[in-house]
């Protein structure tokens, strides 16, 4: 048995070009507790476009996420259209603007703090540990409208702290239980064919399929009578082998980190085409300093040469898109940081600079460690930041892969 869940995410800008990404991140929260979501809306800042689809979703579904448009400017409409789609007032909340007062240090509330202190009438708050406006859980007959501020860093904390005590405590949904497998150097359609056997052996489960730029995401959710779920996650283990690199949040980063500290070894790095993206995405890690020294981007042939000591003689007869050049720098990152491996990247994003014989897309990579130096040619497809997204991720899962 599962909720019927649907989204209404709220802003001119979703309809201007902005991209939405909230969607898998509402159902990792939502299926858990025992929630499909079957429908997802993008509504502009206008008060009757927002209480439609509201209203709409609140007639297919048991519960309604809407997401954005409580703040405090004019066109934070949300809160007028939920009363307006309910028929219900708004009213003015003392106990939010105690809040506001005690956590802002404010004996008298500004105007538009006042305005976060409405909510509508008959909802439960949920305060807002990064911002002003608090979120609100309405119910009608056996049906539940929850309202949440749009900036993940203001609604991502209300679910572990109050939201999803609310949700079970209402729907008395049974749990579901949820395996997120996390894999790269596979496209979506090469581990749909790898887990195939799996997905027909356990139809009773559900799976989901989420691609990256070079990574996938597999999903297993459902029951976990006789560990149906645990079966299939082992199973799909074993068929993903090395291209597993973590389960939940890892990244292909914080994979290669946990590796290199467990070995007590160090890394650094050297990146042409890249730009520093795969530098950054391990700085992303607290206390990844422990283990990565750092990185050159080296981006003009001058600096190749001297920075990291690629040789003149290499970048003219093969130019710096090469397997040579890959190997110098590999191996001049790791003389130069003094780590125990080193990467490096060296390629054409695009969307010009591509050849006959070097098409856009084309990477190479080098891997220096204490037994030599390997070796990599990719190509990508997709635009410029497409390809430089699989590119880091390549090198850093690749580099995992040789970690001893």
């Amino acid at each position: 048995m599962t909720g019927k869940a649907e989204i209404v995410c709220t802003g001119s800008e979703l309809l201007a070009g902005k991209l939405n990404l909230y969607v898998p991140l509402f159902h990792e929260r939502l299926s858990p507790l025992g929630f499909e979501i079957i429908r997802e809306q993008s509504s502009g800042d206008s008060l009757e476009a927002v209480r439609d689809c509201l209203a709409g979703a609140l007639r297919r579904a048991d519960l309604v996420l809407a997401c954005g448009g409580l703040g405090p400017t004019f066109d934070d409409v949300t809160r007028q259209a939920a009363a307006a789609a309910l028929g219900r007032r708004l009213v003015h909340s003392k106990a939010c603007e105690r809040i506001l007062s005690f956590n802002y240090g404010l004996k008298l509330l500004p105007p538009n703090f006042k305005d976060q202190c409405l909510i509508v009438e008959g909802a439960k708050t949920l305060e807002n540990t990064h911002g002003t406006a608090f979120g609100q859980v309405l119910t009608r007959g056996r049906k539940m409208l929850v309202l949440l501020p749009g900036p993940r860093r203001e609604w991502e904390p209300m679910f572990p702290n109050f939201l999803e005590e609310e949700l079970r405590s209402f729907f008395k949904l049974p749990g579901l239980r949820q395996v997120k497998l996390r894999a790269a150097g596979l496209w979506e359609t090469q581990a749909e064919r790898l887990l195939r056997p799996v997905m027909r052996r356990h139809k009773d489960l559900r799976f989901t399929i989420l691609a990256g730029p070079g990574t996938v995401d597999f999903i297993i959710l459902g029951g976990d009578a006789r560990g149906a779920v645990e079966k299939a996650a082992a199973a799909c283990r074993r068929l993903l082998g090395v291209h597993l690199y973590g389960e939940g949040e890892a990244t292909p980063a914080s994979a290669l980190g946990a590796r290199l500290k467990a070995a007590g070894r160090t890394a650094a790095g050297a990146e042409s085409c890249t730009g520093g993206l795969a530098a950054e995405l391990i700085t992303d890690i607290p206390g990844s300093s422990a283990w990565f020294n750092g990185a050159a981007v080296v981006y003009s042939n001058a600096a190749k040469t001297r920075l990291l000591g690629v040789r003149p003689a290499t970048l003219k007869k093969h130019g710096a898109v090469s397997p040579e050049c890959a190997r110098e720098l590999a191996e001049g990152a790791r003389r130069a940081f003094g780590s125990d491996y080193a990467y490096s990247v060296t390629g054409i994003a695009g969307p010009d600079g591509g050849s006959a014989g070097k098409p856009v897309g084309l990477v190479y990579f080098g891997l220096a460690g204490g037994r030599g130096t390997k070796v990599f040619r990719r190509k990508f497809p997709g635009g410029r930041q497409f390809v430089r997204a699989c590119a880091a991720n390549f090198i850093l899962d690749e580099l995992r892969k040789v970690i001893k």
